[in-house]
């Protein structure tokens, strides 16, 4: 130990000097009032405070959820009915990402106009009906849009409010993709600025709703429901096009519908199976809708490189239908589009043929 810190070591009257400070100290201490020796608090003069009510902050969160629901364009179920004696067909599109430089817009045309003209031919718009490019949401998206956004959908509107006036639209879907992007980015409504004009007859479905189209007249008229999904998961599989379709209808449908038709994957698929048990088993339908985007039967042409890169594979020709009976519960399917057009006047000549009684003799010349 360093003996010059050790106190030890002091002389003893250093030691007794040192003693008597410390006993003085100690005894003079007791003298002070102990307010003295007190944390002094400060006095805050005009400081704000705020007075927080959080029933002034649910009625502002009620109103804005009215205003919600009252603002709101689509629906969760909606009901057609289509008074006629003869079967219909409904060819449901989506993923045309109009706008893309990939899309075909030569067979997008065909197809339009095929409806358009065909009699008892209908459809459903079952989303990413436009491309819709974003910066804010996928850059390297925007780069592959021939047009910009604010075209698109000027575009796209046009397109259906033809279709709308002819008869020819029963329904459309919303979803959170391609439309969607402008509500994630900016919180513009995308399905306002394309259904959104005064006039529009069909009703905006949400994702996943049922879509019931009467067909027929009278007591033999049939009900059809119909189950309309963009986006369906987690059940997806690109070995099994209809699983995701079929589980869903038993999760969230509980098997009220008779077609489920899904969209988004860009693969095509039509499908038939009974499902169900005993008295309530019943054929229920599993549509896939395809896709404008990469598609082509020409040999080298451009490919959907979205699936491409996703699934390793491109995309499926779109064009898939459903007919539905008007005076039995029957559903037919057709997964080429052309062929679904030359199947639906097929059999609407057949049923005008037995209107005017002359099916016995045509089939008698037939033989």
């Amino acid at each position: 130990m360093n003996k010059e810190s050790d106190f030890n070591y002091a002389p003893e009257s250093v030691k007794q000097e040192w003693n008597e400070l410390m006993t003085e100290i100690s005894s003079a201490s007791t003298k002070v009032q102990k307010e003295k020796w007190s944390h002094f608090t400060p006095q805050f003069l005009d400081t704000q405070t705020v007075n927080y009510d959080a029933s002034q902050v649910l009625k502002v969160a009620q109103e804005r959820r009215h205003l919600y629901k009252e603002h709101k364009i689509d629906q969760q179920e909606g009901h057609i009915k289509i008074k006629t004696n003869m079967p219909i067909t409904i060819i449901p599109i989506g993923d045309i990402h109009w706008g893309s430089i990939y899309t075909n817009y030569d067979l997008w045309e065909a197809h339009r106009k095929k409806i358009l003209e065909t009699p008892g031919v209908y459809t459903v718009f079952m989303h990413n009906l436009v491309d819709n490019g974003m910066p804010g949401k996928f850059p390297a998206n925007t780069l592959s849009n021939g047009v910009p956004p604010a075209e698109q959908f000027r575009s796209m509107q046009q397109y259906i409010k033809e279709l709308d006036q002819k008869g020819k639209v029963l329904g459309a879907v919303t979803s959170d993709c391609h439309e969607g992007w402008s509500w994630a980015v900016a919180g513009v409504d995308a399905s306002a600025l394309l259904y959104g004009y005064k006039g529009r007859k069909f009703p905006i479905i949400e994702n996943g709703g049922i879509l019931t189209v009467s067909v027929g007249m009278g007591k033999d008229s049939q009900d059809y429901g119909l189950g309309l999904w963009h986006k369906q998961g987690p059940f997806n599989s690109r070995f099994n096009p209809e699983h995701a379709l079929r589980q869903n209808r038993r999760l969230y449908h509980e098997g009220r519908t008779d077609i489920e038709i899904g969209a988004h994957y860009h693969d095509t698929a039509a499908s038939t199976s009974y499902e169900g048990s005993r008295d309530l088993m019943k054929a229920v339908n599993f549509i896939r809708v395809g896709t404008y985007k990469g598609v082509s039967h020409q040999k080298g042409d451009l490919t959907d490189r979205w699936a491409v890169d996703k699934f390793g594979n491109s995309g499926n020709l779109p064009g898939a239908s459903i007919i539905l009976w008007n005076n039995r519960h029957m559903v037919d399917n057709q997964v080429d589009f052309d062929t679904a057009i030359e199947k639906h006047m097929a059999i609407r000549t057949l049923a005008l043929l037995k209107e005017m009684g002359l099916e016995e003799k045509i089939m008698k010349m037939m033989k």
